[in-house]
């Protein structure tokens, strides 16, 4: 691996992205960083954690913004959000290796030569599979469930980016976690970042 690298990944909800991180991270011996980038930016900003946590990776709504009617005076709570999380993200990449999951990392280090960018997804019945279980909730729910975060997710990708949330562009692995399992998709992605 290289002397520094730091992993970015984005992820289909249900997919298991954010358990295949953090356990990547772990078999990697470095920092994992998700909603604790809520965190550091409410520490960094001063803005309250909770309206921070209601605006992470999804659009909110502007009628329940404090901040969106100010007139154009302040950002709104979600570009607010954005400003502080980018900068913590590339503090973070500049120091460290380190994986980050979501929060648009991919998009904030797309020029970064020391960011390796995946893409977790798997097949909508894997998925359906996997919520289910982990949620205890029926298929039907579940299914539910999955196409409202991902249309979510999508929604908030596209607000800050030019990129297709679920495309290729920007992304150096696109993965299956369906085909080997979380600790499957874990060993694939440590042996290629092992060569990096």
């Amino acid at each position: 691996m290289k002397e520094r690298l730091t992993i970015t990944i984005a992820r289909s909800f249900g997919s298991g992205g954010r358990e295949i991180g953090e356990k990547l991270a772990r078999e990697l011996s470095v920092n994992f960083y998700d909603r604790n980038l809520i965190r550091m930016a409410a520490e960094k900003s001063g803005l309250d954690e909770r309206l921070l946590q209601s605006a992470d990776e999804q659009i909110i709504d502007r009628l329940i913004d404090p901040y969106s009617m100010t007139g154009g005076l302040i950002d709104n709570t979600n570009d607010q959000l954005y400003r502080v999380e980018s900068q913590i993200i590339r503090d973070i990449a500049a120091k460290e290796s380190c994986v980050i999951v979501g929060r648009l990392a991919d998009w904030v280090l797309r020029e970064n030569a020391d960011a390796f960018h995946v893409y977790i997804t798997a097949p909508m019945e894997a998925r359906i599979k996997r919520v289910s279980q982990l949620n205890n909730i029926d298929e039907g729910k579940a299914k539910k469930l999955i196409k409202r975060m991902d249309k979510i997710r999508k929604g908030y990708y596209s607000y800050f980016t030019d990129w297709d949330w679920n495309g290729l562009e920007g992304r150096d692995v696109v993965i299956n976690s369906s085909l080997r399992g979380v600790d499957g998709t874990v060993e694939i992605l440590k042996g290629i970042v092992d060569k990096l």
